[in-house]
């Protein structure tokens, strides 16, 4: 008898939970383990909006070559300035880009999540990450080149010149420094690789920057190090010990360096086809110097599948 009750009233407590999880509907819905296409493709028929209303949009700002956002690391690099863009933007396509910069990535995340701003300018996944936990229908209407025009970024697996280690697998019980779950290729990218490899280091030592990642290199705190690949040639970097002193053993896939995001709950699909479509107007032969490259491309394609340590 005290079985039956008690199944009894496990079967009431399971059916009142899928009747909550039924009818809540405010709850995302997408898992953390995986995430749709991040790239704005306007749907069919949609047009951008007239260019005779003006459109604002508020946009926060944590970009590496950025002069009021980068690095220390990067100073001799990021000098790239954004007025004369807004300024363009404004008097040809009546789009007001206001801009609010965040010089710490931790501030533009905890920002973010207030839905307070139309979009951002940052690593992708600094906002893409925060998707299944605040349901924001962020997509990335463009991204934008770095000094060098390259649209790519890469995670590097590095260990100094000396070492005997010559690729992935022997990194097998070794000391393994690397990023946090905010970044994907100090963190997402290596750490699945490493996985599906069955590469399983004996220690990982999770550092905020790549520069921490070299620092313990050299210090002989870890054996292996992940670190951007931009990171290795920053003033930072060069400072503690140049290129020459490391090797390369692998690199992740590539994704894209900086991204426009706009959050396409508070921006339809008109309006940021015509951002999209002017940014790209914009650049080419016809960016301004300010921007330090070609500017603005289209959005590559880019399903981020973050690791998940629990696997």
């Amino acid at each position: 008898m005290n079985f039956r009750k008690s199944l009894n009233h496990i079967t009431v407590i399971v059916t009142a939970c899928l009747l909550f999880a039924g009818c809540n509907n405010n709850v995302p819905v997408k898992s953390s383990s995986e995430f749709e296409e991040t790239a704005f493709t306007a749907s069919a028929g949609v047009e951008p909006s007239a260019s005779e209303n003006i459109l604002t949009l508020n946009i926060a700002v944590n970009e590496t070559y950025c002069q009021k956002t980068a690095c220390s690391c990067i100073a001799d690099l990021a000098s790239r300035e954004y007025d004369t863009l807004q300024k363009i933007l404004l008097e040809k396509y009546n789009i007001d880009l206001k801009l609010t910069y965040f010089v710490e990535e931790f501030y533009l995340k905890d920002t973010l999540k207030t839905k307070h701003y139309d979009g951002t300018i940052c690593k992708p996944w600094l906002a893409i990450q925060l998707i299944p936990e605040t349901g924001i229908q962020f997509k990335r209407v463009a991204d934008l080149l770095d000094p060098d025009n390259n649209q790519w970024l890469k995670g590097i697996f590095i260990v100094k010149k000396e070492s005997a280690v010559t690729k992935i697998e022997e990194i097998n019980n070794l000391i393994l420094a690397c990023g946090q779950p905010d970044s994907y290729e100090k963190y997402h990218s290596p750490l699945a690789i490493l996985e599906n490899n069955k590469v399983v280091p004996s220690q990982f030592i999770y550092k905020s920057g790549g520069t921490e990642c070299i620092n313990a290199l050299l210090d002989n705190e870890a054996e292996v190090a992940i670190i951007s690949d931009y990171v290795l040639t920053a003033s930072c970097a060069v400072d503690i010990a140049p290129p020459e002193d490391f090797r390369i053993i692998y690199e992740t896939e590539t994704m894209p360096l900086c991204s426009v995001i706009l959050d396409m709950s508070k921006v339809s699909e008109a309006d940021a086809l015509r951002l999209q479509k002017a940014l790209l107007e914009i650049s080419g032969d016809s960016a301004p110097a300010s921007l330090l490259s070609r500017g603005f491309v289209l959005p590559a394609s880019w399903k981020p599948v973050p690791y998940n340590k629990e696997n």
